[in-house]
């Protein structure tokens, strides 16, 4: 295998840039996701070669349609200046699109019949909370607002607006939306999903201080066609991760370039003292 240093990856006004450098960039930032999609894409594959999964010229350009619908690329021209910012050929293109389509029927195979049996297992999981957070970084402070909420009658959204420390939800009176039980922590999940709509419970320590929540309402899980997507996309993610688990994978480019970078530290252990 040739040396990473031996590839330019970029040229910026005529400085050539290995792919060594590139690579170390980017594990430095933790931004080499592309090599676990790249595994995924070659298990996905292998997986629908042994299903005999196929993709027909029908759907290959209803998903080319639709890809270029999504991006608002009405014509040929747009979809060649778009391939063309993006570095892709047509060949390149269609090929990724077959990939996506193959992804979709394989995972429509392996979740067939299951989803009903893991929402059954898993309902209380997907209950969601319509809930407002009034973040304060002082706890008699929020002990305070929660006396005026609930003896005075104080408005929880007008005093949010006022003091709440949580940007994201400050100016909307503190309205966070929809959560479900798995994106609270689990003291909260006990308050706000034993609660009912109105009640104001905390203050909770979190990182960004001390939380107030107010229940808005409260969804009870139904298997409606949005949480069959989202089941079947948690029930391939599982599947994906124990075939990872399952199959012997090894990473010469990243680990080429850890021992590029170690070669240059011994390098430069060995040099003289002021050589």
């Amino acid at each position: 295998m040739a040396e990473l240093n031996e590839y330019v990856a970029l040229v910026i006004s005529d400085e050539e840039v290995s792919l060594y450098d590139v690579l170390r960039l980017a594990k430095l930032n933790g931004q080499v996701q592309f090599v676990q999609a790249a595994i995924d894409a070659v298990l996905i594959r292998r997986a629908a070669e042994q299903r005999r999964i196929q993709v027909s010229d029908g759907e290959l350009q209803k998903a080319a349609d639709d890809f270029r619908v999504s991006r608002e690329l009405h014509d040929a021209e747009a979809t060649e200046a778009w391939l063309e910012v993006n570095h892709l050929s047509y060949t390149d293109w269609e090929a990724l699109l077959e990939g996506q389509i193959i992804a979709r029927k394989l995972r429509e195979v392996l979740t067939a019949g299951r989803v009903e049996q893991y929402f059954a297992e898993q309902r209380l999981s997907f209950d969601a909370a319509a809930i407002s957070r009034l973040v304060l970084s002082d706890e008699g402070v929020a002990r305070e607002l929660r006396a005026q909420i609930i003896e005075d009658g104080a408005d929880f959204h007008v005093l949010a607006r006022e003091y709440s420390v949580d940007a994201a939800t400050k100016l909307s009176g503190g309205y966070a939306g929809l959560v479900r039980r798995s994106d609270i922590e689990a003291v909260e999940e006990a308050a706000v999903f034993g609660a009912k709509p109105g009640v104001i419970a905390g203050p909770f320590k979190t990182d960004d201080g001390w939380e107030l929540i107010k229940i808005e309402s409260i969804h009870p899980a139904v298997l409606d066609d949005s949480l069959r997507e989202t089941i079947k996309a948690q029930l391939f993610s599982e599947w994906l991760s124990d075939q990872r688990h399952k199959t012997r994978i090894s990473i010469p480019m990243l680990e080429a370039s850890l021992a590029a970078e170690e070669s240059e530290e011994l390098d430069e252990e060995s040099q003289p003292v002021g050589g």
